[in-house]
């Protein structure tokens, strides 16, 4: 018998993906800790390894300055690229000298706290585990927790090497296999959610009132959009001050995530429209309070990029989406996901976003359609206490002592 607990540590990067991977994480890691008998321990990459945190501010202005979709797309695979370069394929199973030089910090690190399990909620952070566990010579089990299949398709992040690999989706399984992964070290657990995690909305002082007076009576009739912009701000800027021009009539919320002059610029369009509110930041409850509100109406919306953390949430609260593709590659799942499954539209143009906008505020009764669709699938696929069971019948045979 052990006298101690095991101890598992969760290392994710804060600057790959916005705030969604790391909310991610949190949420992994708090199921984790209700799902099987071990300390969980959650922890930020780029303090370990710092050059991460330069990638991921490189992804960052890739995201945010890229003039089109096709620009943004050939940016961030050119980083892609030269990642996978100074990491090829099969790295984990023999590095070389130069691969234990950049990996230091982290061997070190896993030296010192020697968990029982590490796992990395991206493909590469799961990786670059695999290569320093052997370096370090330890017994550390590794495990790859995918919070976006679609990074699969890119080899930085696919490898057959980790202990486990837990995927949401059958289709993520399948393409691990295809690259050589052992069906029996990929568990199919489903998609979490992060429904109740978003610590990471702080109160923004500066924003318009509470949201306590927003949309008035939750059975209004009248449509109830939430604009989420994370990425890619001029287009939203310009839908919503359409939508003022054009619907007025409309209720809307719009956060610009971080970005208090993107607030402020979106409402610059709207002065006339008491009811709305802009914010670039929100506190938990104002957040679930403007999700509550939307949900209850038949004709609420949520707008943004197509993004499957955010898809995802909203088909759990049974909001339908309307999407513009982002142009990166981890995301061009996620229009096949809406699409086959009703939850709304991934819109592949701004273009098309604003014929979408203009039609669906001209005849709500469309939203109500795929309300129905998103709340099916969310009974279906969504189940947050069935994916916790999978996820902790998966992990509790790494817990046990080789």
């Amino acid at each position: 018998m052990r006298p101690d607990r095991p101890r598992i540590q969760v290392l994710s990067p804060r600057t790959w993906g916005e705030f969604g991977n790391y909310l991610a994480a949190t949420r992994f890691s708090r199921v984790l800790r209700g799902a099987v008998d071990a300390d969980v321990t959650l922890l930020e990459a780029e303090p370990i390894l710092p050059w991460l945190g330069e990638a991921g501010a490189e992804i960052r202005t890739i995201s945010l300055e890229s003039p089109t979709a096709a620009v943004r797309t050939e940016r961030y695979m050119g980083l892609m690229a030269r990642l996978q370069k100074r990491f090829p394929t099969g790295f984990e199973t023999d590095p070389t000298p130069a691969h234990a030089a950049e990996l230091a910090p982290l061997i070190a690190h896993l030296r010192e706290g020697a968990p029982d399990v590490v796992v990395g909620t991206k493909g590469f952070v799961a990786r670059l585990c695999v290569a320093a566990v052997r370096l370090a010579g330890l017994p550390t089990r590794v495990v790859s927790h995918v919070t976006n299949p679609g990074l699969l398709r890119l080899p930085l992040h696919r490898s057959p090497h980790p202990d486990l690999t837990l995927v949401g989706f059958a289709w993520a399984k399948e393409e691990l296999v295809r690259a050589g992964a052992d069906p029996d070290r990929v568990s199919v657990v489903g998609p979490l959610v992060a429904q109740h995690d978003l610590r990471d909305f702080m109160t923004d002082e500066s924003a318009a009132p509470a949201s306590g007076t927003w949309g008035g009576d939750t059975e209004s009739g009248r449509p109830r959009l939430i604009v989420f912009c994370n990425r890619g701000g001029d287009v939203y800027l310009e839908l919503v001050h359409h939508i003022a021009a054009q619907h007025p009539e409309t209720d809307l919320v719009f956060v610009g995530y971080d970005d208090p002059e993107l607030a402020r610029r979106a409402a610059a369009g709207a002065e006339r429209l008491a009811h709305w509110r802009f914010h670039s930041r929100l506190t938990q409850a104002e957040y679930f309070d403007y999700i509550d509100r939307a949900s209850r109406s038949p004709y609420g919306l949520l707008v943004s990029k197509a993004g499957p953390n955010t898809t995802l949430e909203a088909a759990y609260f049974g909001i339908p989406v309307l999407m513009l593709e982002s142009g990166l590659p981890m995301e061009q799942w996620v229009p096949g996901l809406i699409h086959e499954h009703n939850l709304g539209r991934a819109c592949a143009t701004p273009e098309e976003i604003f014929r979408t906008v203009d039609d669906w505020l001209a005849r709500p009764s469309a939203i109500e359609v795929h309300k129905k669709a998103a709340i099916g699938f969310a009974e279906s696929v969504l189940d947050q206490e069935a994916v916790a069971r999978r996820i902790g019948d998966a992990m509790r045979p790494l817990l046990d002592p080789r």
